[in-house]
Parts: structure tokens; sequence; C-alpha cells
């Protein structure tokens, strides 16, 4: 798949050469001042001077500040999905059990989701008036999530909730938000960093494995 297209980023990526290492560079010094500044509080000027590039080489790449935000998400969006895919791979070539499973997807999920933050933060602050960073931003993370979720499922046999899809998709919702929330992801800035990281992350993935464990209460009123 083409992050960049799905991102909504122009079709003028050089492919090699002097071009190739001016654009990687447009988009490095945009990545630069996303993290620096917390948000897009800046120009394509300070693009150009960050990154040693002439506006003019910019506007031939770019039609808007916009466009190279959203290929700058696109960027970090092919890492994230690399990355994550290899570590969930590799949790599931260890893990002995769900509780070893949950414990050692919680807290290297948290440690991924930590690593891009920087990143993350502006971009989604982005995505609160850009629809297709939100949408592109939406599409990779629920590509990620049903990927985590079939995992959980291999270990359904251990469940005793009487609704193993939907147990999962909730033991992931609240492993993410309580993630975002912790590392200020999202609209969670300002309750970021309460708590003990190591400690949220242990009793997280202790918690999700009970949660699987547990009988579904019955709907009051049903047989």
């Amino acid at each position: 798949m083409n992050i960049h297209s799905v991102a909504g980023a122009p079709s003028r990526e050089p492919k090699q050469g002097r071009s190739k290492a001016s654009y990687e560079r447009m988009l490095a010094a945009a990545e630069k001042l996303l993290i620096k500044t917390g948000s897009d509080d800046f120009t394509l000027t300070d693009v150009s001077k960050t990154g040693k590039v002439s506006i003019g080489s910019i506007y031939c790449r770019f039609d808007s500040k916009d466009d190279l935000i959203r290929a700058v998400q696109g960027k970090m969006i092919e890492r994230m999905d690399s990355d994550n895919l290899a570590m969930l791979a590799k949790v599931r070539a260890e893990a002995k059990g769900l509780d070893d499973f949950m414990t050692r997807f919680v807290d290297r999920y948290a440690e991924a989701l930590r690593q891009f933050g920087p990143l993350l933060r502006p971009i989604m602050m982005c995505a609160t008036r850009d629809r297709t960073i939100s949408l592109t931003g939406k599409s990779s993370h629920d590509r990620f999530a049903r990927q985590v979720k079939a995992a959980m499922l291999d270990y359904r046999a251990e469940f005793k909730h009487g609704n193993p899809e939907r147990a999962v998709d909730s033991a992931y919702r609240v492993i993410y938000s309580t993630l975002a929330r912790y590392l200020g992801l999202g609209s969670a800035m300002e309750v970021s960093g309460e708590g003990d990281w190591g400690e949220l992350k242990e009793d997280l993935g202790i918690m999700c494995a009970a949660f699987l464990r547990t009988p579904e209460k019955p709907v009051e009123g049903s047989l």
C-alpha cells in the first residue's frame, strides 16, 4: 500500500538523485519543526531554513504546508506500521499463554507509542482540523487494532467471557486509551504523565488478562 497516496500527499515525490535527497530534507525538516513546536505553528520558510532547501523546491513538491504535513504523516505511519507489526509478531512468538501475551504486548506497545509520541502529538492535533490526516491516522490505527485483536483471540480457549470478539475489542480499546491518556496523545494533554509508567504498564496487562478470563455478566432479566 502506498501510504503517501492514502495520506493525500501530492504525487511529486522524486525517485532518485539530488531531488530525492532534497525531498527527504524537506520531510525531515517539517518533522523536526512539528516535534519542536508541538504543533504546526511554523511556516514553509522555516522548513526551507531548517532543511536547507529553497522555497521554490518545496513548492515544486508540495502545494501547501498541509500537503507537506500529510507526507510527514505518511512516512511516520510507514515506520510505525513496520515497527508495530514486527513487535506484535515477536510477542506472539515469545508468549506462553494469555497472561504472558498481555504483559509483553502492553509493555512493548506502550514503549512504541512513547517512542513516536513527540511526533504523534502534533500530527493528532493537525487531525482535528484536517480530515485527510484524521482518516489516514484512523485507518492505520484500525489496521493494527485488527491484528492485535486477532492475536488476543489466539488464547480464546483461556477466555471465560461469553463473547470473545467483544471482549478483545474492549480490552484493546482500554489499553490504547489508557496509554494515550498517559502519553498526552490526542485530547489528553492536560492529564498526561499521571502515575508511575512502569506500574501502569504492568497493571494494565494484568487487568486486561483478568477481564478476558471473567465470565460475561448476564443482562438483568435474561434467562
